[in-house]
């Protein structure tokens, strides 16, 4: 690459670095405000909530100053990192005497081990972003081993430089760790624009960060292209069927030299490549096979979706969709479907685009390695195989199939998969899962044309019987799907609860001591009252309600510690005794400790004796009528069938509560709430949302090696709570995200598919056409 090339993409991507930073930066500010605003009405100790208060405060008042420093400190980061490409400027040891060496003090340790921990939360939230970015890095440089710490947009430099900044702008260092924390949780989450912007720099001019596939080193719980399948040699037969389909890529790739690759690139954008002829004089080198297989399932490359007028237009003009129309009604009709390689055997290629006909050899080769895909139960997988021609038919129409991994026919090809993973056909239960998978699959044959929104209903019919099957398969697993639920239902109830509450009670200008203390315990009063009630079957208006009576006292509370007229203190007294007595109750039901509401209860008397003792103040303004106080907390409603949460991140879980509610149903668990780990960044809860269905298999392997089988049975409704079965035993075990995902990262929990079918076949076709380069 001549020079000016290359100064031109460097300080390119310098300036799209710098720029996108601080953009980065301002909206994780903007986050972590939103986030602490709602903390701060879950606080608990006065200490938590003054931190998190001046945290906000320092968001708000100093968030300029703090973003200068911020654009200082990673200019100059980057400066210097841009200069130490592939340099090593660092003394050897032979050039530093004894005088320069120190001990390293408590305060550096803390700084590493803060910064490290950041940078590897964003290294595992971009992890192919900036590998790409390592290899593209070490091409620029000539080098053939890509080095992180030679890449100038290293994870390190912006945790750092975040680490810092705070360290220089914020005295109190209280203050300056929760912010810290608060800033690296939402950073991460908004990284992968940032990285994505700076590979486009790259990469719109020709230079990408190509990655070898090679054998898994790790092929159990791998989830990206170069794992190989079961057999590391592929057997003999399977090798006889796929090797022919890559040898024809090839010929074709060969053939075509620069139109091929024109052709791989016009497919990536949607577009149908014709044959090509002769190659011209001075054109570029035809992709390998493993190259243009890459292009083809490159999710970057994917232009969206076609309209159903497109895809009619497409299926008009091409021959070979008539051909899929007959082939589709004689396996509606009973006649049978060829599937893998045999398919493309009997279909006439002749008049088909150079594109369809290499489409129609890759997506053959790819039902050859998912039926000899032997995690799936060979029946089941036979039954899932007859989607080959729907898949087939849509990707001739709409090639965006190909690399979309959103897309409706792949998820259900995947969703089928991983429910049949370890599946028992001769079971019941395996014989109920064989007959839905046989019904969806009639389905699309019977009714695909060109739309592809029957792939989608049948991933949600499929995503609806799964759950019922599930619950209905076994009590114990109803009993603990129920528990779940009722636990997180508790939780979006108490955080909304707390939350309107504050906004009631905040106008009202009450005693800080009143108010604390409503804060602190009545939504647990009115979620507990609420719950208590329904499983009473007890609506909110009921005479007997224990939400009703406790909602009430709410006002009365209030009004009763403010200011009376001697007219009032009559009113007060003849309210106290019933007053009194619901407010021992409600503390009862929220087992609060006895030396805990002793000290409210003594507080109240206290509080309710001036009251009573003393005389309205002169000039003070009038208190709030009772009837007003009532009006303003009709706005506070807790309904136990109404519970909406709409926040990014789910609900916080109570581990108590839930122990609670499993033993009020006789369900046994075992809990794994990793309270004191770090809240799942939004990248890790989309993973597991794509990765873990319900249905998904997992063997939880013990502290001697021993692995027992289980499955996901139920995700909560705002995804706070999954509840696996373990089948030996059939005991039942619930984690949050960030336990989950710590268990994954431990090799506690090992997927039985380490990808979902359609990605595994890609890996090993991929894998298999390495060996024709």
């Amino acid at each position: 690459m001549a020079d000016t090339e290359y100064k031109r993409l460097i300080q390119a991507a310098k300036g799209r670095a710098l720029f996108g930073y601080l953009a980065v930066v301002q909206r994780a500010m903007q986050d972590a405000d939103k986030s602490i605003v709602d903390l701060l009405s879950e606080a608990k100790s006065a200490i938590d909530r003054s931190t998190l208060t001046a945290v906000r405060h320092f968001l708000r008042q100093d968030g300029n100053v703090f973003l200068r420093r911020v654009d200082m400190l990673f200019r100059a980061g980057l400066e210097r990192a841009m200069q130490t490409m592939y340099v090593d400027l660092r003394p050897g040891m032979r050039q530093v005497s004894a005088d320069e060496l120190s001990l390293i003090d408590d305060e550096v340790v803390t700084h590493q081990i803060e910064v490290g921990r950041l940078a590897q939360r964003m290294r595992d939230a971009n992890e192919e972003s900036i590998g790409r970015l390592n290899v593209i890095i070490a091409r620029l440089h000539g080098q053939h081993e890509a080095k992180e710490r030679e890449n100038p947009f290293r994870p390190y430099l912006l945790a750092r430089t975040l680490y810092d900044a705070i360290k220089e702008t914020v005295d109190d260092e209280a203050k300056a760790k929760v912010l810290f924390e608060h800033l690296s949780t939402t950073l991460a989450h908004h990284l992968p624009g940032y990285y994505n912007a700076i590979r486009e720099v790259f990469e719109s001019s020709g230079v990408v960060g190509k990655f070898q596939a090679q054998r898994s080193r790790a092929a159990h719980n791998q989830r990206y292209f170069g794992a190989p399948v079961s057999d590391p040699a592929m057997s003999a037969q399977l090798s006889a069927r796929v090797m022919p389909g890559l040898q024809r890529v090839l010929e074709t790739l060969q053939s075509s030299q620069g139109g091929a690759a024109a052709g791989a690139a016009s497919f990536g954008a949607g577009g149908q490549a014709e044959a090509p002829g002769a190659a011209a004089p001075g054109a570029a080198a035809p992709p390998s096979v493993q190259e243009f297989i890459r292009t083809m399932f490159s999710p970057a490359r994917s232009p969206g979706a076609r309209s159903d007028e497109e895809r009619r237009a497409a299926a008009h003009a091409n021959p070979l969709v008539a051909q899929l129309d007959a082939f589709q009604k004689k396996a509606v009709a009973g006649g049978g479907a060829d599937a893998g390689t045999a398919l493309r055997d009997r279909m006439d290629l002749s008049k088909a685009s150079t594109m369809d006909r290499m489409t129609v050899d890759v997506v053959s080769m790819l039902f050859e390695f998912i039926l000899e895909d032997d995690h799936v139960p060979a029946a089941l997988r036979a039954q899932i195989a007859r989607l080959q021609i729907p898949m087939l038919k849509a990707a001739v129409m709409e090639p965006a199939l190909m690399h979309d991994e959103e897309h409706p026919a792949r998820r259900l090809l995947n969703r089928m998969s991983t429910a049949a993973v370890a599946a028992d056909p001769a079971s019941a239960a395996g014989k109920k899962l064989a007959a839905e998978i046989e019904r969806v699959v009639n389905k699309v044959l019977a009714d695909f044309d060109t739309d592809s929104a029957v792939f989608e209903d049948s991933v949600r019919e499929f995503d609806q019987f799964m759950s019922d099957f599930l619950r209905q398969d076994d009590a114990k697993v109803s009993r603990g799907i129920e528990a779940v639920e009722d636990a997180e239902r508790f939780s979006v109830l108490l955080g909304n609860a707390a939350r309107d509450l504050m906004d009631v009670l905040l106008p009202l200008n009450a005693d800080k001591r009143i108010s604390d203390f409503l804060i602190m315990l009545w939504p647990h009063v009115l979620v507990r009252a609420a719950w208590l009630d329904q499983q009473a079957g007890l609506g909110p208006d009921h005479a007997q309600s224990l939400y009703r009576q406790f909602h009430a006292a709410l006002p009365e509370l209030l009004w009763s510690v403010q200011d009376k007229t001697a007219q009032d203190r009559g009113a007060l007294m003849r309210l106290l005794p019933d007053l009194v007595r619901r407010i021992r109750k409600a503390l009862e039901i929220i087992q609060l400790p006895e030396e805990e509401a002793k000290g409210i209860l003594d507080l109240l008397m206290e509080m309710h004796t001036q009251v009573l003792r003393g005389a309205p103040k002169a000039g003070a303004p009038a208190p709030a009528a009772l009837d007003d106080l009532r009006q303003q907390f009709a706005r506070l409603v807790v309904h136990w069938e109404r519970a909406s949460w709409n926040q990014a991140e789910p609900p916080p879980p109570r581990e108590d509560l839930i122990e609670e509610i499993l033993g009020g149903k006789a369900v046994g668990a075992e809990l794994h709430f990793g309270l004191n780990m770090p809240a799942a960044s939004a990248a890790d809860r989309e993973f597991l949302a794509q990765t873990y269905l319900l249905g998904t298999r997992v063997a939880f392997r013990a502290a001697d090696g021993s692995n027992r089988a289980g499955q996901l049975v139920w995700i909560s409704t705002h995804r706070s709570l999954y509840l696996f079965r373990q089948e030996r035993g059939a005991a039942l075990a619930i984690y949050t995200p960030a336990s989950l995902l710590a268990a994954l990262q431990a090799e506690e929990i090992v997927p039985v598919e380490y990808a979902p079918v359609f990605e595994r076949a890609v890996e090993s076709l991929l894998f298999g056409a390495g060996s024709l380069q």
